[in-house]
């Protein structure tokens, strides 16, 4: 069996088209599980990878609209006010 594929955050993130801050912080936060592989080097399993993408794949949450009434002049085109 062949070893499991491990990701630099940087190559995590230029794969998810994120940036490296969002996949430390993702580490970090627990999200993701990482291994630290030197003083300042973290690697990510693929298998980790794969059970963070699963765990995020939820349908979105239905948006409210916002109860303050000048949000909406925020969402206009300049030329539109």
């Amino acid at each position: 069996m062949p070893p499991e594929a491990l990701l630099t955050p940087a190559q995590l993130a230029e794969e998810m088209h994120v940036t490296v801050a969002t996949v430390r912080r993702w580490i970090s936060t627990g999200e993701l599980r990482a291994s630290k592989a030197g003083p300042r080097r973290w690697m990510i399993r693929r298998s980790d990878v794969d059970r963070f993408l699963a765990g995020t794949r939820r349908s979105e949450p239905d948006l409210a609209p916002s109860e303050d009434p000048s949000f909406s002049t925020h969402l206009m085109a300049p030329s539109e006010r």
